[in-house]
């Protein structure tokens, strides 16, 4: 972040271009009756934060249901991505703009269902300030700033060069980090007219994975901690298996002890388990009493670590902006903003899996069984059994991870011309237009994913080596899991224009009236990575979530604002919008601020509003498909035709269920009410405190059909069918037949349910702020002190859903499945202090995140926080160990600045400075072990950056 703001001015003040959060009136003075929370560029910089995605995720008011880049390269169907979501209401209800002006949607959905705005290519290095207006901002500036409003304000002029270099890694010799960035200015607004600058920035970050850091977070064995040991089970790097009497028979072994050992039964022991496997005899369910056979079992993860698992993506951030003010004769000013961006992240996943049920995204069955003769007629060199007429069943992984690329490119360009002219009565006529175009073009390319047609042929026409995979060519790896690319483009074009008047003067000051209009267009194309081949069911990726959705619309809007200041000590401040969608929605959202300012130590303000959310184009057009795990049916009748003399086989385990979602035309519109109020002290001139409540209301919230899933599969296993069903209004597809019994009643496959309105949701809660900055007194008088905190407690976070009852979420995992199981913990807090003496500033930033239960409402049933028994997992795993609560979470990070001149200056950051690891969280799903929207930092260990600034 660049250290200093611009000092830009106009011939005539009034004409003075000031971006105000909150209110149309261009007024550097007037200060909102809503709750701001301001992040200038010198805070950043002493805090050590380098980019608006760190600098948003860091604060107390984002809550359950935040994006970021962790979570996002583990599973979030938007990767690459990051955004905030203040008051846990989702990324989708908070609005990010840059200089009062939006930007355009990332192109695939948080979820798959919310739109947003992507935080992570934004210019870090131009930021003047960021402003978080934290109430209900829909009356100004629209129907999606629900929960508020994130405005970046760029710098209005450089002049001379500025620069930084800088380095880093983590404690672990991991992580590597680079950044760099370059302004040159030239022009003074005072003097010249016009100020020019360009800037670019580069930022690089290496991938972490898991195995690098320390246990359990790097293993699959958690009987350090309690838990069980995953390490092993069939999938290896081309294991060849046969089954003499039944060759599609899947059997469950059992150990000398009869403990159940996962496997399968191998009949020709000489053809060994390779390398990496480790062979067992055992007895196998359902052969004649005494029989043994031979097992083989492989580490599931690499070296008995997490090698592909994901602490934090590769990253490569460039920007390169053009930025120019001028000022237009004595009355206006006029400036112009090019930028472009890039953002690449790269993850590595599990590799691929060939084994006898794979199951593509349709339900399909896909028996990888290797025949005996090619379809050429010759023998089959994968069969080890091709001789006797025999054929084999093929498990394992594919030697090579799977990889996921995201590439994002920004393009945006800007208009803002501002002035003002005189008027004879009340006062002058001041006017404000803009122009925004901003594309986002995402490319998307997996690499490693398994296409089950292409399996298919390779498998008939013996055109890749399953037993020695290291001899396979690229071309013949490419022919099974070929390169899959998708391109997905989203567009913003905004015209608004803002006329406002002092009217008359009232004793307290101008009664002032501000008018406006915006007309803006959005699009989204998001194309499905993995669509349905008609004529080929089979011609699909195996574990590429297909996604998809599609929109536009036009939005034609007019609002209002008039700020009354009826007496020295009470003002007044009425808002209002109306929005129009070409898709059939409209809606007026009013807001009324009021401020009251007895005496000058303390002011008392509060905000009511109301507002309306569309849905998204997600929501009303889109699909989406994930997979969970799940546990098998446990009623009597269908485990009995999946059991062998009373034992469950192996498709009546612990399996992966799909979970499909599509998009619902009929969705109506979000609505909400927002109350904001609280005292602000000023005890003495150089301290502030306050205190805010704030309450939200929202109603005819858009959910996915409530019923659990859980109940759902459930209650298709208890028809005993193989049949398509709807159930509670979901359609479930069956999965795959058991190879063990073929006609036998099938599980679950794919849960396909459809957005609905549910009735409310309320969250409220209390946020509060310490400001002050003195010299100490004494001996110590050189030394400045600044200080600043911010603390947010939530109260309450309830959904009531139809049918099911209210489902409280607040100090829980929950929502578990509404925003990513991050969990609603009831605080978090931020506190900085910074110390200046002379040349040196050090600053020292302590970070808090409460702890909260391991239960949610909507995964563990209603009423069910606070019940250790219920704990996620607890019931459908012994992997991971018992968890009633996950505990809270401290960080600490130490910046020091010299100054030598200037002109130079230098500084280290040293992040999580007391090493405080990330509490066990087993219940989220966005990262191993831990939860990665609020312990990041423990997980990556103590972290040092070393870096220059250069002012010429």
């Amino acid at each position: 972040m660049s250290q200093g703001a611009g000092n830009a001015s106009m011939p005539a003040p009034k004409a003075e271009s000031v971006v105000v959060t909150g209110t149309l009136f261009r007024d550097p003075n007037l200060v909102s009756a809503s709750p701001i929370t301001r992040l200038t560029s010198t805070q950043l910089q002493q805090r050590g934060i380098k980019t608006v995605t760190d600098a948003l995720q860091l604060l107390s008011s984002n809550g359950a249901g935040n994006l970021t880049n962790a979570f996002s390269a583990n599973g979030a169907f938007a990767a690459g991505a990051s955004a905030p979501s203040l008051r846990g209401l989702g990324t989708s209800s908070t609005l990010v703009m840059m200089d009062g002006m939006r930007l355009s949607y990332y192109p695939l959905a948080d979820d798959g269902t919310r739109d947003f705005v992507d935080t992570n290519w934004m210019p870090a290095s131009i930021m003047d300030r960021i402003d978080v207006q934290e109430d209900g901002g829909s009356a100004i500036y629209g129907a999606d700033a629900v929960a508020g409003v994130v405005n970046m304000i760029t710098r209005q002029q450089i002049k001379g060069f500025e620069g930084n270099a800088e380095g880093g890694l983590a404690q672990g010799g991991y992580g590597g980090h680079t950044r760099l960035y370059g302004t040159y200015g030239i022009g003074d607004l005072d003097h010249d007219g016009y100020n020019f600058y360009v800037n670019s920035e580069y930022q690089e970050d290496d991938a972490i994975t898991n195995d690098q850091v320390g246990y359990p977070y790097n293993t699959s064995n958690l009987t350090g901690i309690g838990g069980g040991n995953a390490e092993s089970n069939i999938y290896s790097n081309g294991t060849i298996s046969n089954f003499a009497q039944t060759p599609q028979t899947v059997a469950q072994a059992f150990d000398s002890s009869g403990n159940a050992v996962s496997g399968y039964n191998l009949a020709n022991p000489s053809a060994g388990c390779g390398s990496t496997g480790t062979v067992h005899t055992g007895t196998v369910s359902g052969t004649p009493s005494g029989t043994t056979s031979t097992l083989c079992q492989y580490n599931s993860v690499k070296n008995g670590t997490n090698t592909y698992q994901v602490v934090q993506p590769y990253d490569r951030r460039v920007e390169a902006t053009a930025h120019l003010t001028v000022n237009v004769g004595s009355r206006a000013q006029l400036t112009s903003m090019f930028t472009y961006s890039q953002n690449l992240s790269f993850f590595t996943g599990s590799p691929s899996s060939f084994y006898a049920n794979t199951q593509s995204e349709l339900g399909t069955s896909e028996g990888v069984l290797a025949p005996a003769r090619l379809a050429n007629g010759s023998l089959n060199p994968n069969d080890p059994y091709a001789a006797s007429g025999q054929s084999a069943q093929l498990y394992g992984l594919m030697d090579e991870p799977t990889t996921t690329t995201e590439f994002s490119q920004n393009y945006r360009g800007s208009l803002h011309l501002t002035g003002w002219e005189p008027s004879k009565w009340g006062g002058d006529w001041n006017y404000d237009s803009s122009f925004v175009g901003m594309n986002t073009d995402l490319a998307q390319t997996y690499t490693g994913y398994i296409n089950v047609a292409d399996l298919d042929s390779a498998i008939q026409n013996g055109t890749y080596n399953f037993i020695n995979q290291s001899a396979n060519s690229q071309a013949a790896r490419n022919a099974i899991a070929p390169s899959d690319e998708v391109h997905d483009k989203t567009q913003e074009y905004s015209w608004q224009a803002t006329l406002s008047k002092g009217l008359v003067r009232l004793p307290g000051g101008m009664l002032n009236l501000a008018i406006g209009t915006n007309v803006r267009y959005e699009s989204l194309l998001a194309v499905d990575a993995n669509p349905v081949n008609a004529a080929d069911p089979n011609d699909q990726y195996e574990t590429i979530n297909p996604v998809s959705a599609q929109g536009h619309r036009w939005v034609e809007s007019g609002y209002f604002e008039l700020n009354a200041p009826i007496v020295k000590m009470l003002n007044a401040d009425f808002q209002g919008r109306y929005d129009a969608y070409s898709t059939g929605f409209s809606h007026f959202s009013p807001k009324i601020g009021v401020e009251f300012k007895p005496f000058k130590e303390f002011q008392l303000r509060g905000t009511w509003s109301e507002g309306f959310q569309v849905p998204s184009f997600s929501q009303t057009s889109g699909s989406t498909i994930g997979y969970v795990g799940a546990s098998a049916p446990t009623n009597e009748a269908w485990l009995a035709q999946h059991s062998t003399n009373g034992v469950p086989n192996t498709y009546a385990q612990a399996y992966s269920l799909g979970l499909e979602t599509v998009g619902n035309p009929n969705l109506k519109p979000e609505t909400n009410n927002t109350f904001t109020g609280g005292p602000i002290f000023h005890p003495l001139p150089w301290i502030t405190l306050g205190a805010t409540y704030y309450y939200i209301n929202e109603h005819n919230v858009i959910v996915a059909n409530p019923t659990p899933y859980s109940t759902v599969a459930a209650a298709y296993a208890a028809a005993n069918t193989t049949k398509t069903m709807t159930i509670d209004g979901d359609t479930v597809i069956p999965d795959v037949a058991d190879p063990q019994n073929p006609t036998g009643a099938r599980r679950a496959g794919i849960i396909e349910s459809s957005y609905i309105n549910a009735n409310s949701l309320v969250t409220d809660g209390v946020d509060l702020s310490l400001s002050f900055n003195h010299r100490l007194p004494g001996v110590l008088h050189d030394i400045n002190w600044f200080s600043s905190g911010r603390a947010t407690w939530v109260h309450r976070y309830n959904e009531s859903v139809p049918g099911v009852g209210v489902e409280r979420f607040a100090g829980s995992e929950g929502p578990w499945q509404q925003v990513s199981a991050s969990g609603t913990p009831r605080w978090r807090a931020n506190w900085q202090n910074t110390f200046t003496w002379k040349k040196l500033s050090s600053t020292l930033t302590v970070y808090y995140t409460g702890g909260y239960h391991a239960q949610a409402d909507d995964a563990t049933g209603t009423g069910s926080v606070g019940n250790c028994a219920l704990s996620l997992y607890s019931s459908v795993s012994s992997f991971y160990p018992s968890q009633c609560n996950v505990r809270h979470f401290w960080d600490i990070d130490l910046t020091e600045n010299y100054q030598f001149t200037k002109r130079i200056g230098v500084y280290v950051n040293i992040y999580n400075l007391a090493g405080f690891k990330s509490p066990y969280d087993y219940g989220t799903y966005g990262s191993y072990l831990y939860n990665s929207s609020w312990a990041q930092n423990g997980v990556i260990g103590r972290a040092f950056r070393f870096g220059v600034n250069m002012k010429l």
